[in-house]
């Protein structure tokens, strides 16, 4: 029963992202020549346009990323196993889950085609395979060419859920490179349809020319590493409200790693971009359209320890010049000539300005297991680590009141087998959820979005509408299978704020039993009457399951 209904879950997805490709997007045109300098005259509008280079910044980084780390997946095989002689064996990523390839060479030349399960690296999890042709310094990839392929964007952690990703694109890239040196230039193209986790919406993501050189420097004798991309080329985004498109011109985004040898990690990062980027907006004046020059004069430097940016400068050019300061304690200024300046509290505060979906590189600090919050929306992300066939099964335990005692009956449950008799909202594809509206609506306002049967995950909730009362999150061991044992990590997401990380290890299955031992207390979620949000220590009284 379990798999009918995952079966019929990976249909209708599919059917869903099928659609939202439609016809019309690749009519989407780049900026005309009628745009012209963007109109910056208040400390509001300059506002309006760092939020939206901002995000085009992180947009370059991660694209970026992404292809790169698709296509050295190819150029490993061909450089470390010319003759092919590992095809169809599976392989380990670097942080889990496992790919094959086939295919032939002749010459110098491959045509290879690669399978993902559940593979991991560089916070990114690929599911589904693609096709390569190609030597070891030129390739050529084709992302869902005969069947959709899955990205799943994470944190680095592998904690939260940040995008979910249907990619029907191609991609060239040429260029060598190692793990400390590297110079590629890659070239998108296509679409990629996307679930903002943080937005809750479907993104529509169409690149065209979208070309970026890469260059990777690391120094000898301190492990620091220089990132340097300069992007050229057209992108734009259609979702429930707005359609985008942009325009980047040597666009240089340049990123400097701190390593400390201490600790073997990046400690800190300092970042500055410099270039022009043409905005237009659909309808317009939904935001700030135009031509916008930036220059980053003191770099922006993000210390992880601290978790935010306590330097930088930069300057951003329309009819005006607007000056964006990050100060000490996080925050950032953004000033127009006499106009007073806008406070923001952090740099992703100010980016949602005007909110379209970056893949944003920047998302809220983990705030730790407990906290109080206020949002009016809740996501859950479970993963885990152990072998290759365990499940792990996410629920959440809903009572229409805020002080729950043990004798209090649930009012809803979810978790993989509840079923659902609602429609499920845009974008989203529910195997079980609820219509949580008094009344009923009829749209689906709670569910699972992704149940993982075999490991590594993920599993997800999703819920558009938190009412008040109180929620128990928890995980089960439904099956270790032939693992010993599987270590769990979880983060809940409530509006902007995010609490975690949790984490056990799970030695002990029972098939959604009532075994303690089987069972992980994530977290609590208290709703007040008021809208604000409790996360609390489980109380260990309420047990997690029916």
């Amino acid at each position: 029963m379990k798999w009918f209904l995952i079966i019929r879950s990976l249909i209708l997805l599919c059917a869903i992202f099928f659609v939202s490709c439609g016809n019309g997007f690749d009519e989407i045109e780049p900026p005309g020549n009628n745009l012209g300098p963007a109109t910056i005259t208040t400390s509001m509008e300059g506002s309006q346009a760092a939020s939206a280079v901002l995000q085009a910044r992180d947009f370059v980084i991660t694209s970026t990323s992404l292809f790169k780390n698709l296509g050295e997946f190819g150029i490993a095989v061909m450089t470390n196993d010319p003759t092919l002689a590992n095809m169809n064996t599976d392989i380990s990523c670097a942080d889990g889950g496992t790919f094959t390839y086939d295919g032939t060479t002749s010459g110098g030349t491959y045509d290879l085609t690669f399978t993902f399960a559940g593979c991991r690296a560089d916070g990114f999890q690929y599911e589904g395979s693609y096709a390569l042709t190609g030597t070891a310094t030129s390739i050529s990839v084709t992302l869902g060419g005969g069947s959709t392929f899955n990205i799943f964007y994470f944190n680095d952690a592998y904690t939260v859920l940040i995008a979910y990703l249907k990619a029907q694109s191609s991609f060239t890239m040429t260029g060598s490179g190692s793990a400390t040196s590297a110079s590629y230039t890659i070239t998108a193209s296509g679409r990629i349809t996307d679930y903002d986790y943080f937005l809750l919406n479907t993104y529509t993501i169409y690149y065209s020319g979208f070309t970026t050189d890469y260059l990777l420097s690391t120094d000898a004798g301190t492990g620091d590493q220089t990132i340097s991309l300069t992007t050229n080329g057209f992108f734009s985004e259609s979702w429930t409200s707005a359609i985008l498109s942009a325009t980047l011109s040597n666009f240089n985004v340049n990123i400097t790693k701190d390593y400390d040898s201490g600790s073997g990690t990046f400690i800190a990062d300092d970042s500055s971009v410099i270039g022009t980027v043409t905005f237009d907006y659909r309808p317009n004046n939904y935001c700030l359209e135009g031509q916008v020059d930036v220059l980053t004069s003191v770099a922006v430097h993000n210390d992880y320890g601290l978790g935010y940016t306590t330097q930088g400068t930069m300057t951003l050019t329309g009819t005006d010049t607007a000056t964006v300061q990050y100060n000490a304690g996080g925050d950032v200024d953004v000033t127009v000539a006499s106009d007073p300046p806008v406070n923001y509290s952090r740099e992703y505060v100010l980016m949602k300005m005007c909110d379209y979906s970056g893949l944003e590189q920047t998302i809220p600090p983990l705030l730790g297991t407990t906290g109080s919050a206020t949002g009016s929306t809740m996501t859950v992300t479970l993963t885990w680590y152990g072998g290759s066939t365990s499940d792990m099964d996410l629920h959440v335990k809903y009572y229409n009141i805020t002080s729950p005692i043990p004798t209090t009956t649930e009012a809803w449950h979810v978790d993989w087998h509840q079923g659902k008799t609602c429609a499920d909202p845009a974008g989203l594809s529910f195997s079980d959820a609820f219509d949580l509206n008094e009344g009923g609506s009829g749209t689906c306002d709670a569910g699972l979005d992704f149940d993982d049967v075999d490991g590594y995950g993920p599993e997800h909730i999703t819920m558009t509408t938190i009412p008040t009362g109180y929620y128990i999150v928890s995980v089960n061991s439904f099956s270790l299978d032939s693992d010993p044992d599987a270590t769990v990590y979880l983060a809940i997401h409530i509006g902007d704020y995010i609490f975690g990380p949790y984490s056990t290890t799970l030695v002990t299955a029972d098939g959604e039993g009532t075994t303690l031992g089987a069972w992980f207390r994530v977290a609590d979620v208290r709703v007040n009457g008021d809208g604000t949000v409790d996360v609390l220590t489980p109380d260990l009284t309420l047990a997690p399951w029916h």
